[in-house]
């Protein structure tokens, strides 16, 4: 295995298990407080910004992967879910969410999913849409 597959699998692990270790910081704490929005920091502080970090860098260790692997052509099926986190990174780190008050628009993309837990969930469905050309290369190779 070549050194730049091996540093792309290890950053989409370590990505992953940041994701899951933020997602048990910030559940247990909204679990103790009774409701997402009355969590406690700094744990749901961190759990959030491991979230926010780490989800990035599966994203991007997920796209590096799928163009490093030899999947073939079922590489074309990493498209759509790229571009559509490609558009939304993009859109909430240049341009921002709308906000109700006197400020701008809100550029944090952890506060983001902080306030719009449901984006945060769209956003982890879609990097795990980003394995299909591995699961259907794995898939077409078992059948006889």
């Amino acid at each position: 295995m070549s050194p730049v597959r091996r540093i792309v699998r290890l950053a989409v692990l370590v990505g992953t298990g940041g994701v899951l270790l933020g997602l048990v910081l910030a559940g247990a704490s909204a679990l103790v407080a009774g409701d997402w929005y009355l969590a406690r920091e700094p744990w749901i502080g961190l759990g959030i910004a491991l979230i926010t970090w780490c989800l990035a860098l599966t994203d991007i260790g997920m796209v590096l992967l799928v163009v490093v692997e030899p999947v073939g052509w079922w590489r074309l099926l990493a498209v759509p879910p790229a571009a559509y986190l490609a558009f939304f990174w993009a859109l909430y780190l240049l341009v921002g969410s709308p906000t109700t008050g006197l400020g701008g628009p809100e550029h944090d993309v952890g506060t983001i999913f902080y306030s719009n837990p449901p984006t945060m969930v769209l956003f982890m469905a879609v990097t795990v849409l980003l394995a299909l050309p591995f699961v259907a290369s794995v898939a077409v190779r078992r059948v006889p």
